[in-house]
Parts: C-alpha cells; structure tokens; sequence
C-alpha cells in the first residue's frame, strides 16, 4: 500500500535518478503512471460521496417533516424507491468504469437500507432488539459490498457487525461471542481484495476489538495484570503480522496490523511500568487461560518473523525489542514486581525495548516504528520522573547508568549498521 509520504519520496527520487541517468526519463514516466492507477486520493469520488449524502440528509429531512402525515405503505415505498434507484445509479457508474461515484452512491443506498430497517420497525412496532438490526444492516451491505465493489458498503458492513457483537457481548454479560467470525470472515476476505486502506485498518480493529472482548466483565473490573499480560501479548501477535508483512511483501490488509498493535504496546508497557513503581500496585500477579492463549500464538510468530525475516537489520532489532516485551509480566508473576532490583529490572525492560523499536524503524526505514519507539521512550522516562525507583539518589544512579549505555551503544553504532549492511555471502 502505497501512502502520500511514500509517493512524494519516490517521485523525488524519480528525478534524481533521472538527472543520474539511473533511469530513463520514459520508464519514469511509466512508474508514476503505474502509482496514479493504484487508488489513491480521489477528488470526484469524494465529492460525489458528499453529494450523495447530502442529497440522503435532504429526503431524510423531508421524510421526517411529513412522517405522521404518510400512510405506512407510502413510507415504505419512499424507502423501497430511494434505494433502488441508489443502487441503480451504483450499478450504472459501475458498468462505465466510474468505481468512484459508484462507491459513493452504493454507500448511500446502503445507508438508506440501514435507516430503513430502522423506519420499519418503528412502523410495525417490532420487538426491540437493535443487534439482530445491526446483522440485518451489516446482511445488505456485505451483498452489497460484494455484488458493487463498494468500499464504503463494506466499512458500513464491519461496523454494523461490530454493533451486532457488541450488543450480543453485553446481553450475555461479556460471554464469548463466536458468531462474529461467521459474519466477519467473508468481509474480512472482501477487506483483502481491496486496495482501500479504511477499510484494511477498519478490518484489523474490528478483529482487535473482539479479541479485546475475550476476557469478559469480571476480568475488566477487576483491570488485574492478566488482562495487562493479555493486552501485551496481542499487541506483539499484530506488530508482528503488520512487520511480517511489510518484510516480505505480504497482503496490505495485514501491514494495517503494525500500527494498531504499536499502539496497543506502548499503553501497555506504560501501565505495566506505572504499576511496578507504585507501591500499592507493584504485587505479584496471576496469569489467567487467555495469556496461555496469547503467548502460543505471539511466541510462534514472533520466532518465525525472526528466523525467516529477508531484512536482517529490521527484522532482528525487532524481534528482540517485542521479546522482551512478553518477558515484562514475568516480574509480575514471579513476585519481583515487589522487589528494587524487580522495578529496576522492569524499567530497564521498557528502555530497551524503545530503543530497539528506533533501531529497527531505522533499519528497516519504517517510519512508525521509530516514532512508535520515541513515544515510548518519551513517556517512560516522563514516568520515571513522576514515579521514582526507590530514592532520588537511586533513580539518578539509574539514569546515569541508562544514560552511558546509550552513549556507548552511539558509539559503536556505525559498526554495528555496517556489520548488519554486510552483504551476505552466496555459497557457489
């Protein structure tokens, strides 16, 4: 997937390589006609999506002014009419190549359909429950989604489902709710042949979301380190699908992974960091069935990204920054959360695991990963600040320490890219 940031670097490059005579002037040519084809930023398709919707805000409106007035079968028809001819339009724009304005008058059929589902059952006065609406929503716009291409159908559809679970979640008083892969896997393979972006990071949320309902009510009011070690081992599991699929060129769907299980990381490692230098919080922990779930599926991929990762010097700062990260909660279970050296040793844990998330967007020229591992670095250290380890004097012998270990790591530094740079050698 390609971003604007990434295009920008590349048409510069383009130009240099060109004045170079690296390139020739056509085959440059050739390559940014190639990224113009690839989605994109589409004007006209947004304005239309607008137009659409305001045109679906004015009938709504007017619906709404002369809804008492209106016998039911004529409210029904009104329904019935607005969405034929949305996806009529849908269809038409489809059949001449315009995917943009297709897209858009598919979302507003869709829509429709939503707030008609909605009208009707305030009509006939049908049982209330909203999550068995939410499928219905989420029913039309996957066969929409799949019968016109349209990626705003299919964001509609991922949302509705999400509703659709979440509602069931919260009536079973957060029991698992395995009827969400049946309606989400065919939209998660519809999310994997599209080149749309929203709908890659809309995809991966949702699947993050449900994961996140695992552990149910009592584990969230309770908030105990389980849940903390459960967050982090997920967090490591999608950072390293989205950076498995960045290194060796794998589905667009699965790089939208890396940033939601950054994010993920840092507030996890920093609760786990507050916690461990609160002498209220800092106690030995218990693991709970879902961080035996959790780590069986992080551990084997993390090794995997490890062992068979094609950028060495992306791949292997990673893999020891995210391996590190599932070795914080074993303070915590092991009873050391409640110790000096413990609290120290946690501390220690999360610097360098910042440290190695730069190194490796650094290497691996992933932007999200340096920025991802400066924030982490940035709070920390914030945290640390605000939460001593032990006494003043302790904290700034820690400091101190951590500070020369970086000075020395700075100094060796050109050795060490250089020695991740060497090429390797091929056997004959």
């Amino acid at each position: 997937m390609l971003t604007g940031s990434y295009r920008k670097r590349l048409d510069a490059d383009l130009i240099r390589w060109v004045g170079e005579g690296l390139v020739s002037a056509e085959s440059a040519t050739a390559i940014r006609r190639s990224l113009g084809q690839e989605g994109g930023f589409r004007l006209p398709a947004l304005l239309g999506l607008f137009g659409g919707l305001l045109i679906a805000s004015s009938v709504s409106a007017f619906v709404a002014a002369n809804w008492e007035e209106m016998p039911r079968l004529v409210k029904l028809g009104l329904i019935l009419v607005a969405l034929a001819i949305s996806l009529g339009v849908a269809a038409r724009l489809e059949s001449r190549g315009s995917t943009g304005g297709a897209d858009a008058a598919a979302t507003c059929g869709v829509l429709i359909f939503a707030a008609g589902v909605a009208l009707v059952g305030q009509m006939y006065h049908l049982p209330t429950d909203w999550p068995g609406g939410a499928l219905l929503i989420a029913v039309g716009a996957l066969i929409a989604a799949f019968l016109l291409r349209s990626n705003g159908a299919l964001v509609i559809a991922i949302v509705a489902i999400c509703a659709w679970t979440g509602g069931r979640w919260d009536e079973s008083d957060g029991e698992v709710h395995l009827g969400f892969w049946l309606a989400f896997l065919p939209a998660l393979w519809l999310a994997a042949t599209r080149q749309n972006r929203l709908v890659h990071h809309v995809a991966v949320l949702a699947a993050l979301l449900w994961f996140a309902s695992l552990p149910g009510n009592a584990s969230f009011m309770r908030f105990d380190y389980g849940l903390l070690a459960y967050g982090l081992a997920l967090s490591v599991l999608f950072v390293t699908l989205g950076a498995w699929a960045l290194d060796r060129g794998g589905p667009g769907l699965l790089t939208a992974c890396l940033p939601w299980g950054l994010i993920g990381l840092i507030l996890s490692l920093n609760v786990e960091l507050i916690r461990i230098l609160d002498a209220h919080q800092a106690r030995p922990g218990t693991a709970i069935w879902l961080n035996y779930f959790a780590y069986a599926l992080a551990i084997p991929a993390l090794t995997g990204l490890g062992l068979l990762g094609r950028e060495r010097h992306f791949v292997w700062p990673l893999s020891l920054a995210l391996l590190l990260s599932l070795l914080v909660p074993v303070f915590f279970w092991s009873g050391g959360a409640v110790s000096l050296p413990g609290k120290v040793a946690v501390a220690t844990l999360i610097l360098a695991i910042a440290i190695g998330l730069v190194v490796a967007g650094a290497g691996g020229g992933v932007r999200r990963l340096t920025i991802a591992g400066s924030a982490l670095f940035a709070v920390a250290v914030l945290i640390l600040l605000w939460q001593t380890i032990g006494t003043l004097l302790d904290q700034s012998l820690f400091f101190l320490a951590a500070g020369a270990i970086l000075i020395g790591l700075a100094s060796g530094a050109r050795r060490l890219l250089a020695k991740f740079a060497r090429p390797t050698e091929v056997a004959s």
